[in-house]
C-alpha cells in the first residue's frame, strides 16, 4: 500500500456473465441510477467510476479519499448496495487501507474460520447484501467452494451459488445497522461572512466548499501568509451568507484557531458575529489558496499538500526542521516524484478541476448583479452542541453495546442488583467481586499466547456490571479513608507543607546553580535573563519564552498555544504578526 492510499476507500464492480453491454454503457447506467444520491457535499473526493478493460475480468473501478470522514466511506458502501440490488448481474468488492473494513464492523458475527489470511476475495456485495464466499461444509461443496485461498475468478464463479441467508446474513445485518441513517447525511448549515464574489461562486456550485476547506486545512502558515499578501478576492466587499458542509468539515474548521488580519472585518470575542467572521476568514483563505493553484502558483497544489503531509506523518523528513537545507532537499525530491506521477495520471485531477471552476466563477462575477447577495436573508447557524460528547452519551453507547452483547452471548445472564448502601456491605461486595476479577485476570495472564493472540481460558467471563460495581465500591472505600486522614491530620498539614515547600525551593536553587555552572563555558547562559541578585529569574524567562513561541505561531496552533490551552489560558492574538 502506498502512502497515497491512506484514508481511501476502493471499489470494483464486476459483471458476472458475458454481456453485450460494454463497460462504458454499464458505467453510464450505474451513474444514471445513482445520480440522485451523488449530488451531495463530499468531505474530500466524490464517487466516480472508470472502465478497466481487463482481459480476464473487465470491470469498473473507483476510489474516494474520505480523509477524516468515515461517513463518506460508509456512504460509498450504501451506494454500492443500492447498485447491486438494482442490477442483479453485477457484484461489487469494496475495501480500504485497513482491508475488509466491513468484516471489522461486523466482527461479532464473523465466523472463526474467516481469518485475515484467507479473507482475500471472499467478501463482496451481491444483490444488495453482503456475500461471503464460504468454506465447503458438505462433500457436495468440495468442488464448488475453495477451502483456503480464493482467486478472483473462483470467487466470481462461486457468488451466484452462495446462500445469502446463511453465514452471510449475520454479517449483513450488522452492516445494515451501520448504514441505517443513510441516505440522510450529517450536514451542518452555518452562517459565515465572505467576500461577495465568493458568495456568488458557492451559490453556483456549493460542492466547491469541500476543496476550499481542504486547501485551508492542509496549508501551513507560510502559504497562508503568502495568499494574504496577494489576494484575488475583494475583502472589503463582504456580506453574510449560509453555507452547508458536513459535520466533519465544520468540526475541523471550527477547531482551527487563527488570528484576524487588519484587512479582514473581524469582531471581538463574545460578539454575536464573532464566529461568523472567524469561519468566514478561514473559508476565504482556503478560497485564496485554491485560486492561487488555479493561477499556476507552485507549492499550494492541494494534492501535493496532502501528499506532503502524509510524507511527514511517515517520517520521510527524518525529523529535520522545516526550512533547513536537508528538509528542502527531501522536499525537492518529493516534488520531482509527485510531478512525474502526475504526468502519467490520465484519470484527471478533481482538485485542479474544482480550483479552475472556482476561478472561473469568481472571474465571471464581474458580469453578475452582486446586490442580490448583499441584501439576501440569512438564517442563523444550526446548533453545534453535537460536538460536545457528554458523560451521559458515553454511558448510553456503553449500555447499547452491553445490550448487544447480552443478546448474542451465551454466557452468564445474572444481572447486578447494585451494591447496598450500607458501608460494610459495600466493602464486602467490592472485596468479593474484586477477588473474583483478580483471579480471572490472573488466569488469563498465565495462558499461552502466540502471534495469533492469547488463548482465553474457558471460565473467563468478566461481567462488566460486577467490574464497575467493584470499582465503585473501592472508590467509596478510598474516599472514606481520605476523609479520616483529613480529619486526623488537618492540624499538622500546614507545618508539613511549609517544610516541604522550603526544601523544594532550596533543592531547585541548588539544581539551577549546578546547571548554570555546567553551562558556564557555553553561550547558552547569555540568552537567559537574571535577577538583581545575579541568579536566574526562572519565572521571567519562562513567560518570555512562552510569549515568543506563542507569537511565532502566527495565529495557528503550536506548542505554546497547546500548552496554554491545556492550562485554561487564552492569550489575545498579536494582530501585527499575522
Amino acid at each position: 500500500m502506498s502512502i497515497q492510499d491512506r484514508n481511501t476507500v476502493f471499489y470494483n464492480i464486476y459483471p458476472l456473465s458475458d454481456t453485450t453491454t460494454s463497460l462504458d454503457e454499464l458505467r453510464l447506467q450505474c451513474l444514471e441510477f445513482l445520480s440522485p444520491h451523488l449530488d451531495i457535499i463530499w468531505n474530500a473526493e466524490c464517487f466516480t467510476l472508470t472502465p478497466v478493460p481487463h482481459p480476464s475480468h473487465p470491470h469498473l473501478k473507483g476510489q474516494v479519499w474520505f480523509d477524516s470522514s468515515l461517513e463518506d466511506e460508509w456512504y460509498v458502501v450504501w451506494l454500492l448496495r443500492k447498485l447491486t440490488a438494482q442490477f442483479p448481474g453485477i457484484v461489487s468488492k469494496v475495501w480500504d487501507d485497513d482491508g475488509e473494513f466491513m468484516l471489522i464492523e461486523a466482527s461479532d458475527a464473523v465466523p472463526p474460520w474467516l481469518i485475515p489470511e484467507i479473507s482475500d476475495n471472499r467478501v463482496f456485495l451481491y444483490q444488495g447484501k453482503v456475500a461471503i464466499v464460504p468454506q465447503p461444509t458438505t462433500p457436495a461443496h468440495m468442488g464448488l467452494f475453495p477451502m483456503t485461498g480464493v482467486t478472483l475468478d473462483q470467487a466470481l464463479r462461486c457468488i451466484p451459488h452462495i446462500n445469502l441467508e446463511e453465514e452471510s446474513a449475520r454479517i449483513d445485518k450488522l452492516v445494515c445497522e451501520r448504514l441505517s441513517d443513510f441516505p440522510q447525511r450529517s450536514l451542518h448549515k452555518s452562517r459565515v461572512h465572505l467576500p461577495v464574489t465568493l458568495v456568488h461562486a458557492l451559490s453556483q456550485n456549493p460542492g466547491l466548499i469541500s476543496s476550499i476547506i481542504s486547501m485551508y486545512l492542509y496549508a501551513d502558515r507560510q502559504e497562508i501568509a503568502s495568499v494574504v499578501k496577494h489576494k484575488r478576492l475583494q475583502w472589503v466587499d463582504t456580506c453574510d451568507t449560509n453555507i452547508t458542509l458536513t459535520r466533519c468539515q465544520y468540526a475541523q474548521l471550527y477547531s482551527q484557531r487563527i488570528s484576524s488580519t487588519p484587512s479582514w472585518p473581524s469582531k471581538p470575542a463574545g460578539h454575536v458575529d464573532h464566529l461568523a467572521r472567524q469561519l468566514g476568514l478561514k473559508v476565504t483563505l482556503g478560497a485564496e489558496l485554491a485560486l492561487s493553484v488555479a493561477d499556476g502558483e507552485t507549492g499550494t497544489d492541494a494534492e501535493f499538500i496532502r501528499y506532503r503531509k502524509k510524507l511527514e506523518g511517515m517520517g520521510y523528513f527524518r525529523g529535520d526542521m522545516e526550512g533547513s537545507a536537508t528538509y528542502k532537499e527531501q522536499l525537492r525530491k518529493a516534488e520531482l516524484f509527485y510531478k512525474s506521477s502526475q504526468e502519467h495520471d490520465t484519470s484527471g485531477n478533481v482538485w485542479m478541476s474544482n480550483n479552475r471552476a472556482l476561478s472561473h466563477l469568481v472571474d465571471s462575477s464581474a458580469a453578475v448583479d452582486l446586490d442580490q447577495y448583499r441584501g439576501a436573508d440569512v438564517s442563523e447557524s444550526d446548533p453545534d452542541g453535537w460536538m460536545d460528547v457528554m458523560p451521559v452519551d458515553i454511558q448510553r453507547w456503553f449500555l447499547r453495546g452491553r445490550e448487544h452483547d447480552k443478546s448474542t452471548s451465551t454466557g452468564s445472564t445474572t444481572k447486578n442488583k447494585g451494591p447496598s448502601n450500607h458501608p460494610d456491605k459495600v466493602d464486602e461486595i467490592s472485596t468479593r467481586n474484586m477477588d473474583v476479577i483478580n483471579s480471572r485476570l490472573q488466569s488469563f495472564v498465565e495462558q499461552v499466547s502466540s502471534h495469533e493472540g492469547a488463548e482465553v481460558p474457558g471460565d473467563l467471563n468478566l461481567n462488566p456490571d460486577d467490574f464497575f460495581s467493584a470499582l465503585q465500591g473501592l472508590k467509596e472505600q478510598v474516599d472514606r479513608a481520605r476523609e479520616k486522614e483529613d480529619e486526623s491530620g488537618s492540624e499538622d498539614t500546614s507545618s508539613i507543607e511549609s517544610d516541604l515547600r522550603a526544601e523544594s525551593e532550596e533543592e531547585m536553587r541548588e539544581y539551577m546553580r549546578e546547571l548554570e555552572g555546567q553551562l558556564g563555558k557555553t553561550t547558552m547562559t547569555e540568552s537567559f535573563e537574571k535577577g538583581k541578585d545575579g541568579e536566574l529569574d526562572i519565572d521571567f524567562n519562562l513567560v518570555s519564552n512562552i510569549l515568543n513561541s506563542f507569537s511565532a505561531d502566527s495565529g495557528l496552533d503550536g506548542p505554546a498555544s497547546s500548552v496554554l490551552a491545556s492550562l485554561g489560558v487564552r492569550l489575545p492574538r498579536n494582530e501585527d504578526n499575522f
